[in-house]
């Protein structure tokens, strides 16, 4: 059974602090998303930081990231690489869920998956076991919306806590009493590079 790797405290608690004031900075244009990724219904508000592996997206934020980039790839990806990097801000709904709708952030099995929670905030990220390795067909007729979902395992936000999972196994998050936020990464093999 997958579980999440947890790593509370991962940055110097002058360093979150600065990702934190950022994050909230009203000098961060949030670009408005009408569904989530792989939904239909719930919006959300998301900042591109890093597109493909190689396109800067946002400049100011990729920089104040570096420090962070170069921690993660020392401590905990030494043979990964990052290939997409983004800010994630969800607001409260007012659907009864217990989660969103699971989805994997890639296909590619090696990758791995890191939300970093800049802000004490609600909103749990859950894990399942099942798995898409461009392949659903454990969801009949590819309607993921109406699968039963089991949770392996769940994590509440909390400042400075970073989680890492396989990108290819599906993970949702969870409504906010009030607003989320997250960064999430995408790191794949350096061998990938080729």
């Amino acid at each position: 059974m997958t579980k999440f790797k947890v790593y509370d405290n991962f940055l110097l608690p002058s360093y979150a602090n600065y990702l934190e004031t950022l994050m909230l900075s009203r000098s961060i244009e949030w670009e408005h998303q009408d569904h989530m990724d792989h939904d239909d219904s719930y919006p959300q508000k998301v900042l591109g930081i890093l597109d493909e592996g190689y396109s800067v997206a946002h400049n100011t934020m990729y920089q104040a990231l570096a420090g962070m980039i170069g921690q993660i790839i020392d401590e905990l990806m030494p043979d990964q690489h990052p290939v997409r990097i983004r800010g994630v801000k969800q607001r409260n709904i007012s659907d009864n869920i217990q989660f969103y709708p699971p989805h994997t952030d890639m296909t590619d099995d090696g990758g791995y998956s890191l939300i970093y929670y800049p802000t004490d905030c609600t909103g749990d990220t859950y894990l399942f076991a099942e798995k898409d390795i461009n392949d659903i067909s454990f969801v009949e007729n590819n309607d993921t919306s109406n699968y039963n979902w089991e949770p392996t395992d769940q994590v509440s936000p909390k400042k400075n806590r970073i989680i890492v999972f396989p990108s290819n196994n599906y993970h949702a998050g969870s409504p906010p009493s009030e607003i989320r936020y997250l960064i999430n990464f995408n790191f794949l093999p350096l061998n990938n590079l080729t």
